[in-house]
């Protein structure tokens, strides 16, 4: 999201065409989910993606019809159908991908200038919102784009909130109180003033991962969760390796010593954690930080073994340090999925492989062993 962001601020700053492609709906096996994007140059160049390269070549062509026309386009690719070879890209992924086509245009006009203002406002500040787009009312698409930019409570901050129906409104309120991993969706919802389809697109903030220890087993870490679109700082207490050039993929570096660490370091968002310094007296200065504070983890996360950590825990307790049984059970200790990982590089793959399961609420297993659905439905 960060990289389209920045491609549409790019496109703002000049006079490029292009288009933005969102994927408004989903059914059966997709590569990607409801709210993916991808923004088509005008030179050929691909930002983003809706799939894993099968449908972009096409998606591009469309786009060069929309930009030229100037008006957005609803296009469906039924991967499900036998003769779908006929139109040439043979996916057979038995699904089907429904992509909003819309050309740059609108985001350069007051509106969408102050619009898109306002959407890049809350995501640098890490705060969830979504973008109400009318795809059609009673059945018709609009003659010109008509969105709405909501806050997490469902307030209405951005576009067209006057021409907001009280019913519609209240549907998208209730729509965003909902928790779900995959919360952007399409919606039919039918008023007293008719029938609507809109899509609610909900932008969820970055995972936050702070990585404590800059050693070289930090670096693939970093590096691949980064990759991954986290959010990522780096923290060590010594200045040689609590540098910029040492971790260029790190959003923040930051050098402290440990007993600062929860003075200086916001943990606010539910961050995920990872303890690797090497430092046994380090790693329990930060274990004691963290488990008798106030903040919500999503994920922490302890490198070495499990009697280290343990033992760890021990000595604070004998300190007298009062450790609450439901925070130290949050502790993850040999950090990671069993992958059999060795190397740097392998370990830094289980820690995040670890992560993304917590975050997403799943129990790592291999898919092949998985019934029913892979995604969760929209």
């Amino acid at each position: 999201m960060r990289e389209i962001l920045d491609e549409i601020r790019h496109a703002l700053a000049g006079e490029e065409g292009g288009a933005l492609v969102t994927i408004t709906r989903t059914t059966g096996s997709t590569y990607r989910r409801e709210g993916a994007k991808m923004v088509c140059r005008k030179d050929g160049g691909l930002i983003g993606s809706i799939s894993g390269g099968c449908l972009e070549s096409d998606v591009y062509e469309v786009s060069l019809g929309v930009v030229e026309r100037d008006r957005p386009e609803i296009v469906t690719y039924d991967t499900n159908a036998e003769n779908e070879n006929v139109w040439g890209l043979g996916l057979g992924c038995n699904g089907t991908v429904e992509v909003l086509v819309e050309p740059m245009s609108w985001w350069r006009t007051p509106s969408g200038r102050a619009f898109f203002q306002a959407v890049t406002e809350r995501v640098d500040a890490g705060r969830r919102c979504a973008i109400l787009t009318v795809l059609a009312e009673g059945g018709t698409p609009p003659a010109a784009m008509r969105r709405v930019l909501l806050e997490e409570d469902g307030a209405v901050v951005a576009g067209h909130g006057a021409s907001l129906d009280p019913t519609l409104h209240e549907r998208m309120r209730a729509a965003l109180a909902e928790r779900s991993v995959r919360p952007s969706r399409r919606l039919e919802v039918t008023t007293s003033a008719g029938r609507w389809d809109v899509f609610l697109d909900v932008l969820v903030p970055p995972t936050r991962l702070i990585v404590v220890g800059g050693g070289h087993d930090a670096i693939p870490l970093v590096r691949m969760a980064r990759e991954v679109g986290f959010v990522v700082t780096l923290v060590d207490s010594r200045p040689l390796f609590a540098t910029p050039k040492r971790f260029p993929d790190a959003d923040v570096v930051v050098c402290l010593q440990a007993d600062e660490f929860a003075h200086k370091i916001s943990l606010a968002g539910r961050p995920a954690i990872v303890l690797m310094t090497h430092n046994y007296l380090k790693d329990r200065a930060m274990l004691q930080q963290l488990l008798t504070g106030p903040a919500e983890l999503l994920y922490l996360g302890a490198l070495g073994p499990r009697a280290r950590t343990e033992q760890m825990l021990n000595d604070l307790r004998a300190e007298g340090v009062l450790l609450p049984p439901e925070r130290m059970a949050q502790v993850r200790t040999p950090v990671g999925l069993d992958l059999g990982a060795d190397a740097p590089a392998e370990i830094a793959l289980a820690v995040l492989a670890e992560i993304l399961a917590v975050q997403n609420e799943r129990r790592a297993i291999p898919l092949s062993e998985k019934k029913g659905r892979v995604h969760h439905a929209a």
